[in-house]
């Protein structure tokens, strides 16, 4: 608990950290494959941020104008969201009001108690601090970006000299070997589950885009960008997209009905990737607990808000592919999905056919042994 709360507590500092190590160790290889051909570390270092702060651009560039023209216009569409859901809203109203009567009981006989009782005064601290916490919080767009892009490029820079300087420190060279391969292996999962995600998100945005293009969505581009941003975050980026597009196609489509299939629309591709494609392009190797995502997703959401959204899924893949490189581990890596190692598997396979075999073996010599053979009288067998 005192590691969590030093996580929240410093999240302002962590999370750009933490972002900054993750995209190093799922850029890493690019830089080492640069390297082997000529290029410096440093020169394609700086290519690699030119190549993120370029994407990062243009995707703000497609999305910001119709996102502006859509924030400002909020007042009235929530007026229009109303009037078309007013179906459900005044069943709604019902309800409320129920419960209204109900507290404003409770209220009368709380107040004839609490008028037997003396009044306690409080005395409130000036609120100096209220400042403090938006220039700490995770929404300081600058300093994030700042911190993160700094970092990222000197661990890809000289990254690898720090690795030399702490292999140097351990004392012998199993745990040297030991500790590369568990790095090898987290750089390996995350390259290969963040490369291979994102090119189905890419599919999934421009399936969107052109589905939503179809069935007369505005600015059909921002939705194919929303897609493939929302689905990093595995269940919950789905449902958020879904929603926010059901909002939007209730204000420009009069049919209210028509929300509703530009929403199936979403969900259907969104549902395909999910059970069918994801799946058949990772494979078993990647699979984890939807039950420990959702987890995942709620723990770091709350700590760090919507970049430890972001990074729950790297961070709980990180976390299995290190717990698999030490013996003591593996039960903490079976639990977080990690397959049964090949060299286990003949070993539980030999047991089974040893243990079928004696069993085999102990059933035919209790046959022997009772039943009788033919030249024994059945009397004689029986008295034995």
């Amino acid at each position: 608990m005192l590691v969590l709360y030093a996580l929240y507590y410093a999240r302002s500092l962590v999370i750009p950290v933490a972002t900054a190590i993750v995209l190093y160790l799922t850029l890493r290889p690019i830089v080492r494959h640069a390297k082997r051909i000529g290029i410096p570390s440093p020169v394609g270092a700086i290519g690699i941020i030119a190549g993120i702060l370029l994407t990062l651009g243009l995707g703000t560039y497609l999305v910001l104008e119709p996102a502006k023209e859509t924030i400002s216009a909020a007042p009235q569409h929530l007026t229009i969201a109303k009037q078309k859901l007013s179906f459900i809203t005044d069943r709604l109203k019902d309800v409320d009001q129920a419960t209204e009567e109900l507290a404003e009981t409770e209220d009368v006989a709380s107040d004839e108690v609490a008028s037997e009782k003396p009044v306690p005064v409080e005395i409130k601290q000036p609120t100096w601090t209220s400042g403090w916490s938006y220039l700490s919080g995770t929404g300081n767009v600058v300093s994030f970006l700042t911190i993160c892009i700094a970092l990222l490029y000197f661990l890809l820079a000289t990254g690898d000299d720090l690795l030399r300087s702490v292999m140097r420190s351990l004392p012998n060279f199993s745990s040297r070997r030991k500790l590369v391969e568990v790095i090898e292996n987290v750089q390996e999962g995350l390259g290969s589950y963040l490369a291979q995600v994102s090119a189905i998100n890419a599919g999934l945005g421009v399936c969107v885009a052109l589905v939503m293009w179809m069935l007369g969505m505005p600015s059909p581009i921002m939705w194919g960008v929303m897609a493939f941003a929302f689905n990093f975050i595995p269940i919950v980026g789905a449902i958020a997209g879904a929603l926010i597009i059901f909002f939007v196609a209730l204000l420009n489509f009069d049919p209210t009905y028509y929300a509703f299939v530009v929403t199936l629309a979403f969900m259907t591709l969104t549902s395909l990737e999910g059970q069918f494609i994801t799946p058949a392009i990772l494979g078993r190797s990647m699979s984890m607990s939807p039950v420990l995502v959702f987890l995942s997703i709620v723990v770091w959401g709350w700590m760090w808000g919507i970049m430890g959204v972001f990074l729950s899924v790297p961070i709980l893949i990180a976390a299995r592919m290190a717990c698999e490189g030490y013996e003591d581990l593996r039960p903490l890596a079976m639990i977080l999905g990690a397959e049964i190692p090949e060299q286990e598997k003949p070993k539980e396979a030999s047991e089974e056919e040893a243990s079928a075999s004696s069993a085999d073996s102990a059933k035919k010599h209790i046959q022997h042994e009772t039943i009788p053979s033919s030249h024994t009288p059945i009397t004689q067998s029986v008295s034995q």
